[in-house]
């Protein structure tokens, strides 16, 4: 389910009242809900799907696609139209999985992306 239990909210709101005692009156008016891709080494995943012709993804970003979106947009349209990416993303190719060549940094997983 996608529902936040106001339990929850409840919760959350008194310990950001107790680090900012001007949150003690607010209220809620309105929240939202929405999936939260994180991909099995934390690294997102770019580049061609290899059994669907053509289709090429930028997904698995764990919520910072947002800002990452201008340089991934642009390295990803260079990749399709055949030529060198100014930032490289082959290392974020979805094969990596099947190969076995997940992408586990110094710092632990989610340190490359």
């Amino acid at each position: 389910t996608n529902d936040v239990e106001m339990e929850h909210i409840e919760r959350i709101g008194k310990r950001m009242a107790h680090r900012m005692p001007a949150f003690a009156d607010a209220k809620l008016v309105r929240s939202w809900t929405g999936p939260y891709d994180i991909p099995p080494d934390w690294n997102p995943v770019i580049g061609p799907v290899p059994e669907l012709e053509g289709v090429h993804v930028a997904v698995g970003f764990s919520g910072h696609g947002f800002k990452l979106a201008p340089t991934i947009g642009e390295s990803l349209a260079q990749q399709i139209l055949g030529t060198n990416p100014r930032v490289p993303i082959d290392m974020y190719d979805m094969t990596r999985f099947e190969t076995g060549k997940t992408l586990n940094g110094a710092y632990g997983i989610g340190t490359f992306a």
